[in-house]
């Protein structure tokens, strides 16, 4: 059976699914890809990790001198410098880091003593909870709004979801939560205005606004660009001739209209989840939750120079390999997608 414009018939796509489920020849054009994509990635990890190191040398003031303070001896501003490895050229502080982080130390807090990596392991978690709850909530919210305004292509129904979706988009985070902090925890005291409790179910009590204010963010992103996917795809040529065929409507919705309309979906979440580790440091500040955006926040604040380098580094290689695993899973949804 023909595909028609570009586009794979229901018969190719049977196959393409039987196909993914055999073993993966090395040499074939998916492996090479993945195999680019791969380097790719690192490459590009490795830059991330010369920036992050580039912005700290560059950053005006002395940190051994920051974190002491203005009184603070000669002697021990130089013993600091050495305990930072600032006493030698830049190009040697650069290679005796890549030999920690080989060894996987990203360095120790000046401030509590603890390792940088320990830092991290225990402030993460908090971080990923509500962001990955964020992003569940906002994909099974999107897919429907965007599937049915889209599919039923209603300019009334479209306007009204764009208008409120910008309006939304265009407000900045931080004034959403202070909003939501008034009505929702000083007027109604459905929420704490701040700390947290640990362990599940109680830190929900603390964590569920968080999360409602990242899910109104998320879904209006991304329901917008489900939207305009499903209206392109709906105008396909392939749409009609799958209505001509008689196609249950279980695998009409998801071969003809979901899963063509879902590649750039997942390449965009793919690209917010690592732009959201970002947008932790407001809310974090904001909700006092104990974070690793609040922890990168007091860092700064204290002059914690191994532990804002090693967040940072942080933050970066987690967004470069989340968007290479975004373009695989989208380019496995739909074979147009570049890899």
């Amino acid at each position: 059976m023909v595909s028609i414009r570009g586009h794979p018939s229901f018969l190719q796509v049977a196959k393409l699914i039987k196909k993914r489920h055999m073993k993966l020849n090395p040499t074939s054009p998916l492996a090479r890809k993945i195999f680019g994509r791969t380097i790719r990635a690192f490459s590009i990890s490795f830059w991330v990790m010369v920036i992050a190191f580039a912005l700290m040398r560059v950053t005006p003031g002395d940190p051994a001198s920051a974190r002491l303070g203005a009184g603070a001896e000669e002697e021990a501003i130089e013993a600091l410098r050495e305990q930072l490895g600032l006493n030698v050229n830049p190009f040697q502080q650069f290679f005796n880091y890549l030999g920690d982080l080989s060894r996987g130390d990203l360095g120790t807090s000046l401030v509590s003593g603890i390792s940088v990596g320990e830092i991290i392991f225990n402030t993460f978690p908090l971080t990923l909870t509500y962001i990955a709850f964020s992003f569940l909530f906002a994909f099974l919210i999107s897919v429907p709004i965007g599937v049915l305004i889209g599919w039923s292509n209603k300019a009334s129904w479209v306007y009204s979801f764009r208008t409120f979706t910008s309006i939304v988009i265009a407000t900045p985070n931080f004034f959403i939560a202070m909003v939501a902090i008034l009505f929702f925890s000083v007027q109604r005291d459905w929420a704490p205005v701040f700390g947290y409790e640990p362990g599940f179910p109680g830190n929900m009590r603390y964590l569920w606004l968080p999360i409602a204010i990242n899910t109104l963010i998320l879904l209006s992103i991304i329901s917008r660009v489900l939207l305009a996917s499903v209206i392109d795809t709906r105008s396909e040529e392939f749409v009609e001739t799958g209505i001509i065929r008689g196609v249950s409507r279980i695998r009409f919705f998801w071969f003809y209209i979901l899963k063509p309309s879902l590649a750039p979906t997942i390449v965009l979440m793919s690209y917010m989840m690592g732009t959201m580790l970002g947008a932790t440091v407001i809310l974090e500040t904001i909700f006092s939750l104990p974070g690793i955006g609040r922890e990168l926040v007091s860092a700064v604040l204290a002059s914690d120079y191994p532990v804002v380098q090693g967040t940072l580094i942080f933050f970066g290689v987690i967004t470069v390999f989340l968007s290479f695993f975004g373009d695989l899973f989208a380019y496995l949804l739909d074979r147009r997608v570049k890899l």
